[in-house]
């Protein structure tokens, strides 16, 4: 009876002990679950990303005209039943057979002209800009999104992961998700993966390509990175294709396969932009527009890839894209489709309103033209409604820095000397071989050249040289005044008066109130001369010979050459944050912006009726009608 008794007691602790065994065991699971979960949370909410949400108002307005070239195109996709483009001018919407239908311009609510990216997600069309955030389109207005907590710089990829979420690659800002209500950062364990300029998904697998980074794989929840270390042949990721065994990574050096976790290079193609794979062939292509097949049946061989077709002409920046199950090849030149095995231009896409939209100097003929002078394109000669009627482009006829309507035509100030051209467009040169110091012409004034190897005086006999050796503040001169007999020079150090060809004072920051001694540009209206600089904004010369700096009014900012202006009504500057302007009867500054193709401007002219100010994404053509109510259309001081 004792040992039946025992043994029950025995039983009944074994069965107390493993029932505290096991809500030890549960306790510690649910711990465990517990502090999962907050981990997951605490990570969770460590990859918030802050941002601001705001819905953009269009800026309609009759006195407002806007010339872009929109064939630059960096992304193509199909959105409800038409094609939309976004280009280095606007977003432009096609119908599906090529046929423009509308261009989308900062006066339809843009923030900016210079969009990167496409990406549809939630039944609304994702839009990437250079510099102003993600932008989102529901086919009637734009919604902006800006992230607070960090400096994204440019979105430069989007991508619809299987619907559930954006992914949305940025250079500085790293790689991005949105799902809808928030954002949250994704990283590569406490990695945050830089310069994203590519993301392709296949099945579970995510590709991250970066500026300078190598390739990022997320698969099975876990990161892993290649670069040159493990025989890419660059760290710049263009493209990638996925075969049955193995993938085909494509840089800018060239097409590399991945075997056993080690790169092994197929081919050097330098300047490869772009890789895509459809119906079951792979396309690459130059940056230049010249295509190749590759025959994946001959990965694993190690076969090459083969020239496909004509590089297409003046193509530059080009890359592929599928779009509504159709394959599109895009680049500056517009954009082409893929048919019969071939491609061909895609509707009206090549649109040249203007050749390059970096207007970097303009004039007005006196024929009503306007000129208009590009860094790297040569001159576009446009009629007043804007119709492009010519364009001048040699190998020499190139980099325009400045232009000025004479009564033969106009003289255009270039890296390659100055140029003199008619109005039959017929040209000469004046350059080196005929005595200039330098073939870097960067203003000239009525028989006065400014070069970057100091001042040229023109006239009767052999040029004359006024350099630092003769007192100039500094061999770089960026702009030139001619009133009367006395020439004032902006220069990298400094202001200078000069009478004679000698020069008779300098105010500079150490003897005056010119806080900023590199002065970028001069203008003379209604007997006052007003001084542009680099960093300190407008300042006027009075007549006592003192600086009088407008800081206090309009704050510190960056004049650029050729973007200081006036009409005898107004003075225009030009800025790096749209146009400060100055009602020369009232003495009142405005700022105007938001009707500007793109904030930095880099040139004005002025006729009776119009103000033109060329950006760096196109012109804007503005009557002077609008500035009598700028007040209530734009931010003021």
């Amino acid at each position: 009876m004792r040992r039946k008794t025992s043994k029950k007691i025995i039983s009944l602790g074994l069965i107390i002990v493993l029932t505290i065994f096991g809500l030890e065991i549960f306790r510690a699971h649910q711990s465990a679950r517990q502090s999962l979960s907050a981990e997951r949370a605490r990570l969770v909410e460590q990859n918030s990303v802050a941002f601001v949400k705001t819905r953009l108002t269009p800026q309609p307005s009759n006195d407002v005209r806007i010339w872009q070239n929109f064939s630059d195109t960096r992304a193509f996709s199909k959105y409800r039943d038409s094609y939309f483009a976004a280009t280095g001018g606007g977003l432009v919407k096609y119908s599906l057979g090529g046929e423009i239908l509308k261009h989308y311009t900062v006066l339809d609510g843009l923030p900016e002209s210079d969009l990167t990216a496409l990406a549809i997600f939630g039944e609304k069309l994702f839009i990437g800009t250079r510099t102003k955030g993600l932008l989102e389109f529901d086919g009637e207005t734009f919604t902006r999104y800006e992230w607070s907590d960090r400096r994204a710089q440019t979105v430069t990829a989007l991508l619809n992961d299987s619907g559930n979420r954006l992914l949305i690659g940025t250079f500085g800002g790293g790689l991005l998700e949105f799902g809808g209500a928030d954002f949250r950062e994704i990283k590569a364990g406490h990695q945050q993966i830089k310069a994203v300029v590519f993301l392709a998904k296949d099945d579970d697998q995510l590709y991250v390509g970066t500026f300078d980074n190598g390739l990022w794989i997320y698969d099975q929840a876990r990161w892993t990175q290649f670069t040159t270390g493990e025989g890419l042949g660059s760290n710049r990721i263009v493209g990638i294709a996925r075969q049955p065994e193995n993938l085909l990574v494509a840089t800018d050096f060239g097409l590399s396969i991945l075997e056993a976790n080690k790169f092994r290079t197929l081919e050097i193609l330098p300047a490869l932009s772009s890789l895509v794979k459809f119906n079951s062939r792979i396309f690459l292509t130059r940056d230049n527009g010249e295509i190749f097949i590759y025959d994946e049946s001959n990965g694993n061989a190690g076969g090459s890839p083969m020239p496909f077709g004509a590089k297409h002409s003046n193509k530059t920046n080009a890359r592929f894209t599928v779009a509504g199950e159709k394959l599109f090849l895009l680049g500056n030149a517009g954009v082409f489709s893929f048919d019969d095995n071939k491609f061909a231009a895609f509707g009206d896409s090549a649109h040249k309103n203007l050749t390059d939209n970096f207007v970097s100097a303009t004039a007005i003929d006196r024929r009503g033209n306007l000129w208009a002078g590009t860094f790297r394109r040569g001159i576009d000669v446009l009629a007043a409604d804007g119709k492009l009627l010519t364009h001048l482009e040699t190998e020499t006829l190139r980099e325009i820095n400045f232009l000025q309507a004479n009564g033969e035509g106009v003289s255009a100030a270039t890296t390659q000397g100055l140029f003199q051209i008619k109005f039959d467009f017929s040209d000469t040169v004046f350059d080196k071989t005929k005595g200039l110091p330098t073939n870097a012409i960067t203003h000239i004034s009525d028989g006065v050249i400014a070069t970057a190897r100091g001042l040229v005086f023109t006239g009767e006999g052999a040029p004359r040289i006024l350099s630092a050796v003769n007192r100039l503040p500094n061999n770089s001169v960026y702009t030139t005044l001619k009133i009367g007999a006395a020439v004032y020079a902006g220069t990298l150090s400094g202001l200078a008066q000069i009478e004679n060809e000698k020069v008779v004072r300098v105010w500079q920051d150490s003897n005056s109130n010119l806080a900023t001694n590199w002065v970028t540009a001069l203008v003379f209206a209604n007997e006052r001369i007003f001084v542009g600089t680099y960093g300190g904004g407008v300042f006027e010369l009075l007549p006592s010979g003192e600086i009088r700096s407008f800081a206090a009014e309009t704050g510190k900012f960056v004049v650029n050459p050729n973007a200081l202006a006036t009409d005898g009504k107004r003075l225009y500057a030009g800025t790096l944050e749209g146009t400060k302007v100055l009602d020369l009867q009232t003495q009142k500054w405005t700022n105007v912006s938001k009707i500007l193709p793109s904030e930095t401007v880099m040139s004005v002219a002025t006729d009776q009726e119009t103000v033109y100010f060329g950006t760096a994404s196109g012109i804007a053509a503005i009557r002077k009608s609008y500035f009598e109510n700028v007040e209530r259309e734009d931010d003021n001081f």
